[in-house]
């Protein structure tokens, strides 16, 4: 029952325009729909206009609107008793909650309801046609929305993986193009606090120190100072008005692989169309391009601190950075890390590893060493190991090999083939556990078990295989004799103290065996045997020492 005060009824004109749904053309424009909602009001005298409500860009696939909600307020307030609007894509395209309106809470609060081009008036009793229109209509309008959504979302993606960047907001460190809203351009300021944390990372300073050490100097934190270059910026981190850059914020940009050139997109994803929340996608689905804009820290370096945040490191509360061996030490009975412990005799202070294990009471034996004397070993290796890798270079680079090929690529392919062979290996492992099992020699538990374990192993493989043949290729495209790693190394020839970044460049991991032996693993291990028993095959087929240059 619809009730009029005085032979009328108190109405609320509402308008409503999305930008995101499709709704584009001039005949459905805020202007075009008020003069046809006035024109309408002028023809039917018992329709006194209360108020309009308009939502000018708000889509309709949600009710969260700012003047729909005033609207209803109005309307609890009974203040309003009829809502007018142009037809019923104006006032939701969500199926379910416009039939929830028109069917339940509007007869229940007496609202009438006229919706002008769907020439429908739920005061009009029987109206059968448009009672079993409506519900037709209201679903045309849901899909029209959900192929509408399923476009844009199409659309994005192509442009995604075209390597256009869509976000709103340029990541710290870079801005938007002003000739190409598209294309990412570099940030000089910003740059260069970024290159700052990543070179305080590499000297081992930890990202509680990083931080409180840009909020020493006053450097704003990546939302403030997008605030204060003048973005209305806004972000879920903010929490209070005096923001300070945290190991939350720091860690973040040393995670971020857009600092490499590399643009990430897609890691989050609306849910659907009518809801506005959002859910993380997992890292196989994240759109990656390479090579869209420069890069501020080189694929190297970026490696290199992922692989630190990896170590279980802390720093003492005397020291803001990390001790140059942490987290590289191993022991090599059983495996675990090695701990330091500082010990004072004769007012003197002493720092020895030994072995994680150990120390908790499990079963292995100390592994003890000195540190001085560990870091002045390595010291001692590191410089060894690159003065050999300079003199093969020198030979090598200017031998006449035989065979006319790149000494790097050549590296390279005898990489993959001794991957090649463990890869057969295991693939041969798999058929005869397969054949174990028909035969009833392994149990079902542990064919699952070994079977996956060798699946794993063929996964690696392949995974190691393919990341060399990529290297192989750039390796033939740039005409490379020797890997470019190689370059790096050569600087630290004459080092005469052992640092944190040396040791984060440089080394993989080290064993101790006992406090008189230990077993350095070197980054690129495999390229540096290659090149060095290549050069010492060299020196035994000219059978002669090399000179040096």
């Amino acid at each position: 029952m619809f009730f009029k005060e005085n032979g009328q009824y108190r109405c609320a004109v509402y308008l409503r325009l999305s930008r995101s749904d499709g709704d584009q053309q001039e005949s459905n424009s805020i202007k075009n729909q008020r003069a046809l909602l006035n024109d309408y009001l002028g023809k039917h005298p018992e329709l006194y206009k209360v108020d309009e409500y308009v939502d000018d860009g708000y889509s309709g696939t949600n009710f969260e609107r700012p003047d729909f909600k005033r609207m209803m307020q109005d309307i609890e307030k009974r203040n309003v008793n009829c809502i007018i609007v142009k037809d019923l894509s104006r006032f939701g395209r969500n199926y379910i909650e416009t039939g929830r309106y028109l069917e339940r809470i509007f007869p229940f609060m007496g609202i009438r309801f006229i919706a002008i081009n769907d020439h429908y008036d739920s005061a009009e009793e029987n109206d059968d046609k448009g009672r079993i229109l409506i519900p037709f209509n209201n679903l045309i309008n849901d899909t029209y929305c959900r192929d509408i959504s399923m476009r844009v979302r199409s659309h994005l993606d192509v442009k995604r993986k075209e390597g256009q960047f869509i976000g709103s907001f340029a990541g710290y460190g870079y801005q938007k193009d002003p000739k190409d809203k598209n294309h990412l351009i570099i940030d000089e300021y910003a740059a260069g606090i970024v290159q700052e944390i990543f070179k305080l990372k590499l000297n081992g300073m930890s990202a509680q120190h990083i931080a409180n050490h840009l909020n020493e100097l006053g450097v704003l934190p990546p939302n403030e100072y997008k605030r204060a270059s003048g973005f209305n910026y806004t972000c879920g981190f903010r929490a209070g008005l005096n923001q300070k850059w945290t190991v939350v914020s720091v860690n973040r940009i040393l995670k971020n692989e857009s600092y490499t050139g590399t643009l990430i997109q897609g890691k989050r994803r609306k849910i659907n169309y009518k809801i506005k929340k959002s859910q993380d996608v997992g890292t196989d689905n994240w759109i990656r391009v390479e090579g869209t804009h420069d890069a501020i820290i080189s694929r190297g370096e970026f490696q290199q601190v992922q692989q630190l945040m990896e170590l279980d490191t802390r720093t003492s509360p005397s020291q803001k950075t990390v001790y140059p061996l942490s987290g590289f030490l191993r022991c090599a009975d059983c495996g675990q890390n090695m701990i330091r412990r500082t010990v004072t005799k004769k007012g003197k202070k002493y720092q020895y590893y030994h072995c994680s294990t150990y120390k908790n009471g499990g079963d292995c034996t100390p592994h003890m060493i000195n540190g001085e004397k560990l870091e002045g070993s390595v010291l001692a290796a590191i410089r060894h190991q690159v003065a050999l890798l300079v003199e093969a270079e020198q030979v090598l680079s200017h031998a006449d090999l035989a065979s006319g090929e790149q000494i790097g690529v050549k590296i390279l392919d005898g990489q993959i083939n001794a991957l090649e062979a463990e890869l057969e290996r295991y693939r041969n492992l798999k058929v005869r556990l397969y054949q174990d099992f028909c035969d009833d020699v392994v149990s079902k538990e542990e064919y699952s078990e070994m079977n996956a374990r060798f699946a794993q192993k063929i996964k690696e493989a392949q995974d190691k295989i393919q990341a060399i043949q990529d290297k192989k290729q750039e390796a033939v495209k740039h005409d490379t004799m020797l890997p470019g790693w190689l370059e790096e190394l050569k600087q630290y020839q004459h080092i005469k103290t052992l640092e944190r970044r040396v040791v984060v460049e440089l080394i993989d991991h080290i064993d101790i065996h006992s406090k008189e032996e230990i077993e350095i693993h070197f980054c690129f291990e495999d390229e540096l045997h290659s090149i060095t028993e290549k050069f010492m095959e060299y020196q035994a087929h000219n059978g002669k020492e090399v000179a040096e240059e």
